[in-house]
């Protein structure tokens, strides 16, 4: 299944991308914050991605769809994407990472999108 990346703050999305060339575009996301040590964290969640092994977000929705979340790493460093499936398309909306706690818990950390829960600094 190809992935379709919505850029930051409904700035619009790139074509149909393939894991490697969504690879590609997530690893300038990371390289612009910085945030190049995620690297095989972002390869291990884009494996899981693409593999059909996403999780579902409780009780968030994008777009009215239920929300899919692949993650990698441990609370050091690590990468989550948040998806949606559209049209036998990944839909990546934002990306972010693990936070301690009981729960599984994330934080847009990475992008995201402005006045959605998904919202940068926001915990799902």
């Amino acid at each position: 299944m190809p992935m379709i990346i919505l850029r930051a703050n409904g700035n619009g999305q790139t074509g149909v991308l393939d894991q490697p060339r969504a690879q590609n575009y997530l690893t300038n996301v990371l390289a612009q914050r910085g945030m190049l040590n995620r690297l095989a964290h972002l390869k291990q969640a884009l494996n899981q991605a693409f593999n059909g092994g996403g999780l579902p977000t409780h009780p968030y929705l994008f777009n009215g769809i239920p929300v899919l979340h692949a993650s990698a790493g441990n609370f050091q460093t690590s990468v989550t994407l948040f998806y949606y499936l559209d049209n036998n398309n990944l839909m990546l909306f934002a990306m972010g990472e693990h936070i301690p706690g009981p729960q599984n818990r994330y934080r847009i950390t990475i992008y995201g999108q402005a006045g959605t829960n998904f919202a940068m600094n926001n915990i799902v």
